[in-house]
């Protein structure tokens, strides 16, 4: 190569460097950085960290954060992997608690794989020397062996992008350990297995150590100590925070007792009823029967018009490809207007389904008549409150108890997003206290005596359709050739349907007027599965709407190295 290539090239390469360095810099510098590490019985760490910054402009604080989730690193055959829990597929998680801050505001989140501790105001700037007192707990940090225990521990994580001129550190056991235990400390970059430290045992149960060099960008402390085998006990801390499991069983009791009071319907004796009540629509059936609007209690509207004389419905099928694929499409033909008396919400998906003409084929309504429907919704909610169905205020009552179980559950969802396996039992309890609550607050709404009553003769009425005979049916038909008309729209809002078509199986139902199928000769098993492929039809079609535009678990062994171990992190500032 030519040498002022070479020279050249190297001089970029040296640029290169020299930006990529002086991005990474933060806008403070550590002056001065002290970890105490306290080593409890029950294997858990205390840690106090000092972090005295030097500002070189005016900013609002330090962000600390803290890995508590790590991946598993494949070892080498032969080795023995640490009994740790907390593990789910390639990785474990350190528990991060009881944080607190000296003398600053701070806040507290999990960002990723970090705890992440925002130290400062947003309505302040600092600027100069300011120290930062943390601490914290850390659980599920120590490695347990078949005849050891050790710790492995990043005292200074490996992800400070600026220099720490001094590192003071120590380790105190909460007991004395009987001989000088197998030890290492690593300073460095990730990998590294320098010491440019001076530690040593002060005691039989304080270990301590500095740094006798700065630190640069990305460059920690990690350190190792080797337990006797019953020094420390293993926790379980699956079970950790299971209490919290008394909360639903307490919105469990709360929650049955409000339903009882203000909640639960009257009792009711169901009588056999024959015929549906007078001058109740099947819409209004369809709601008070299971307290809830279905997509069928407004479509169940079309027979029973149908029934009334007031439209007709044609099945049409068409042909393609020489008669290979067949198509079914509905005719809807207005006879005549609804009565003057008709209700709000039947007045309003009749002229909806008949806007553009007095003859419509249902594949026109597909992605129109939706607004419509939402409207005869509304207007059928309206109707039902408006005739005191239900008592004053107990609808709301289960809308305030959906709303609060939604809460709940976003509680319990951002819960597990603040770590999944330090919060499982309290992310549980908050889900099934939600369930608990949006079950109830399902079944809020109370009957008045009015709509226990027609819920009483709605409750017959369906037991009569489920459970008649068909000896008992014949002589309803006998008596009445309308009859099947007359109960159709009913069947369809209770939900019983295909209960009524096996009814009248075998039986000789008079060809409805109202309905033409596409079928050579008239019986009722061809009648009844024509119509239920176009009450399907409908009821898909009568709600379609336009589709909207998409826009390490070993040992340290003989030796370890920087950042290998739990803790650690690092931090910037905001």
């Amino acid at each position: 190569m030519h040498p002022i290539v070479k020279k050249l090239l190297s001089t970029l390469l040296l640029i290169v460097v020299c930006i990529n360095y002086t991005i990474a810099q933060e806008y403070f510098t550590i002056s001065r950085y002290d970890v105490a590490v306290k080593v409890n019985k029950d294997a858990s760490l205390d840690i106090d960290e000092t972090i005295l910054v030097h500002f070189t402009e005016n900013r609002h604080g330090i962000i600390r954060f803290i890995p508590y989730k790590y991946r598993l690193q494949s070892l080498p055959g032969g080795t023995e992997k640490a009994d740790r829990q907390l593990e789910s597929g390639n990785y474990t998680h350190t528990i991060i608690e009881n944080i607190k801050v000296d003398g600053w505001d701070y806040k507290v989140s999990s960002e990723g794989d970090y705890k992440e501790i925002k130290i400062g105001s947003a309505n302040k700037y600092v600027d100069g020397d300011q120290e930062y007192r943390i601490h914290y707990r850390v659980l599920n940090a120590i490695n347990f062996f078949k005849d050891y225990s050790e710790l492995y521990f990043n005292i200074i994580g490996d992800k400070w992008a600026t220099t720490i001129d001094s590192v003071n550190f120590s380790v105190a056991l909460y007991d004395a350990l009987p001989n000088t235990p197998v030890y290492f400390v690593a300073t460095g970059p990730f990998g590294s297995k320098e010491n440019n430290t001076e530690a040593y045992w002060a005691d039989d149960k304080t270990f301590t150590g500095s740094s006798t060099k700065p630190l640069g960008n990305n460059e920690g402390i990690t350190l190792g100590i080797r337990f006797p085998k019953e020094f420390l006990v293993q926790p379980d801390y699956r079970f950790k925070g299971i209490f919290w499991l008394l909360l639903p069983l307490l919105v469990l009791a709360i929650m049955f007792n409000v339903w009882k009071r203000w909640g639960k319907d009257d009792e009711v004796t169901i009588k056999t009823e024959y015929y549906p009540p007078q001058n109740v629509s099947p819409s209004v059936s369809g709601y008070i029967i299971d307290d809830k609007l279905n997509r069928r209690d407004l479509t169940a509207l079309v027979p029973y018009w149908g029934a009334g004389g007031y439209l007709q419905v044609k099945e049409i099928e068409n042909s393609s490809l020489f008669g290979i694929i067949k198509t079914k499409d509905y005719q809807f033909i207005k006879v005549k207007e609804l009565p003057a008396e008709a209700m709000t919400f039947e007045k309003t998906l009749f002229n909806g389904i008949f806007k553009t003409g007095d003859q419509v084929m249902l594949k026109d309504l597909k992605n129109v008549l939706y607004q419509t429907m939402a409207t005869a919704k509304q207007q059928l909610q309206t109707e039902v409150n408006k005739n005191d169905y239900y008592e004053k205020g107990s609808k709301s009552l289960g809308c305030l108890f959906t709303f609060i179980g939604i809460a709940f559950g976003l509680f319990g969802f951002m819960t597990f997003q603040n770590g999944f396996e330090e919060n499982i039992w309290k992310g549980v309890a908050l889900f099934l206290s939600a369930a608990i609550i949006l079950f109830f607050g399902f079944f809020m709404s109370k009957r008045t005596k009015k709509g226990t009553l027609l819920y009483q003769q709605l409750a017959g009425f369906k037991e009569f359709i489920r459970s008649v005979e068909k000896d008992r049916l014949k002589e309803f038909l006998k008596q009445d050739e309308h009859y099947f008309d007359k109960i159709l729209p009913y069947a369809i809002v209770f939900d019983v349907a295909d209960t009524w078509k096996d009814k009248l199986k075998g039986l000789d139902v008079p060809p409805p007027t109202w309905y033409s199928g596409n079928y050579s000769t008239f019986n009722t098993g061809n009648f009844m599965n024509s119509l239920d492929h176009s009450m399907n039809a409908m009821s898909s079609t009568f709600y379609s709407s336009p589709s909207s535009s998409g826009s390490s678990g070993g040992s340290f062994g003989s030796g370890g190295s920087s950042g290998g171990g739990s803790g650690g992190g690092g931090g910037s500032s905001w």
